[in-house]
This record gives structure tokens, sequence and C-alpha cells, in this order.
């Protein structure tokens, strides 16, 4: 029985010295850049540009999220046939515009001789404003010339393939490391991302958000040492609530900025923001800035 209590002994003590080493070391992650120059209040942040008012990811929806006042644009990155860096949210051109076919599989040329605004509608299909008017897919590049000052969050949707290299080199060209949150579901190229440019802010991949999940339902949400600044969860996912206000101290007491996505009516918005949400994902920001008591009016179009 002895011998027992001490085969079981052994390993509880080595676990507890793991856990006790840990609540020394641990360190929440600092601020970095880009948020503390957005300061404390909640932040709205124009998902795919505010896909809700406007054709997703275009430079159309950009420049009126950013007149509108936004805090952050939204975006996702794919990579064309010919190397370059566009945003776009699919693998396919089929849902946004009058093209088809894989994104991977198009030339620039040929992707930005699409209609980027064919499809959208905001009566469910009645009528498409937005056909004909000059909307295409654009290059990251021109993203960032177009709006040096405004801060982003991107998202790498394809892993393994150099966009890792490619996003930091266009980031440290244009001199906007300070501007972004980069994301992706692949850890392994979030990963890529934090090695080839250290000190870009990026938010936690899948297992990070599932690591951090757990560690808060066992109560050792402060033995987190973070590598990235940002949590970005939705508020349920698979009908399992993902956001829960234990999670959001845990996270903010790690130093992570928490932004819910897509989050889109206004009592679900009220109701994270209350619970402690720091920022909303959202396809109608100017239900958010509403919410806020912020302007809704859109000013400072550049092409007025």
């Amino acid at each position: 029985m002895l011998r027992f209590a001490r085969f079981l002994l052994v390993p509880l003590l080595l676990l507890v010295a793991i856990l006790a080493g840990l609540a020394l070391t641990s360190q929440p992650t600092p601020t970095p850049a880009v948020l503390s120059e957005l300061g404390e209040r909640p932040l709205v942040i124009a998902h795919r540009g505010g896909r809700g008012l406007w054709p997703e990811n275009s430079l159309f929806a950009f420049e009126r999220a950013s007149a509108l006042g936004v805090d952050m644009l939204e975006m996702d990155l794919h990579r064309s046939r010919d190397g370059e860096l566009v945003v776009i949210h699919d693998k396919q051109v089929e849902r946004t515009t009058n093209g088809s076919g894989r994104v991977v599989d198009l030339d620039l040329a040929e992707l930005q001789a699409l209609d980027a605004g064919y499809r959208w509608s905001a009566d469910g299909g009645e009528s498409f404003p937005y056909r004909g008017q000059g909307v295409r897919i654009p290059t990251f590049a021109e993203v960032l010339q177009r709006f040096p000052a405004q801060a982003k969050v991107v998202e790498i949707k394809v892993p393994g393939v150099g966009m890792e290299q490619q996003l930091c080199e266009l980031l440290t060209r244009y001199q906007q490391r300070d501007k972004v949150i980069v994301g992706s579901f692949y850890e392994r190229s979030l990963q890529h991302f934090r090695e080839v440019c250290p000190r870009v802010a990026t938010s936690a991949g899948p297992g990070s958000v599932r690591l951090l999940v757990a560690l808060d339902w066992l109560g050792l949400g402060r033995l987190l040492s973070p590598s990235y600044q940002a949590l970005q969860i939705p508020e349920q996912s698979d009908g399992i609530r993902v956001a829960s206000p234990s999670l959001l101290r845990a996270a903010q007491e790690r130093g992570l900025n928490v932004q819910l996505w897509t989050i889109n009516e206004q009592p679900v918005m009220r109701h994270l923001l209350d619970m402690g949400a720091q920022g909303l994902i959202t396809d109608y920001p100017d239900r958010a800035l509403q919410l806020l008591g912020r302007s809704t009016r859109i000013t400072s179009l550049s092409d007025r």
C-alpha cells in the first residue's frame, strides 16, 4: 500500500512542480502598437470591409468603411497563379464575381478583369446595384497603398505556399508592420509567420484557442504565456458556447485583446460588450458604431 502511495505521489509532485514553475515564469503578452494606438474603447472591425453593406473585400468597401470611421478593416488573402497576394475570401471566384474557377488557377490580370460587385445584393437578389460599377478584386499591395494609416486584420487563407514571407515583405515595404493583426485557421502558417516576421501582432490559431479554453475550464488560465496578442473567437461554435465571462477575463489577464466574430445584431453586440468583448468583427459596422454612440456618417471619401 505504501509503495502504491509513493507511486502516485511522485507524478503528483512532478505535476505540482511544473505548474508552480509555469506560474512563476508565465507572462502576459505586451500590447502591440496596432492596438495601443486605437486606445481603450471597444473596436469596430469591418468584416471583409463590411460585407453586409458593400461588395466584400473590395477597395470600394474598404474606402467606405474607413470613411465611416471603423477602427479596423478585416480582409482575407489568397495567392494568384502568378504569385500575387489578392484580397478575396473564397478559394473559388463564383460566389462574389461573374467568373468561375479557383483563385490559384487564375493570373492577376484574369482576376482583376472580373466584376467583384456582380453578386452583391441587399434585397435577396431582386437588384444588384454594384454590377458594372468597376468593383474588382484588389491586390494586398493596393490596399496597403490606399490605406496606409488604417489598422487592419489580415487572414492568411492558404498555408504552405510562401504567403507568410510574402506578406511580411509587403508589410515591411509599405512600413505597416505596426498596422496589422495577422490571423489564420492554420497553426503552422501562424507559427511560420511569427518566425519570419517577429514583433508583428498575430491572433490565436484554433489550437491556441482550444488550449486557452481548456486552461480556463481548469482554472489555470494564468499559466499561459501567449505568443499572440489577440483572441478572435465566435460567440458559439457547433452549438457550443466559446465566449464566456471567465474566458474573456482569463484572456485579458494575459494581455490579449478579445474580438468576437461575426456579430451582426445589436442585442448580441450589447450582450458581448457587457461581457467584456473589446472588439466586434461585423458585416454591419454601422450598427456597431450606432450602438456605441459613434457617428455613422460617411465622410472624407477620397474618390468623391
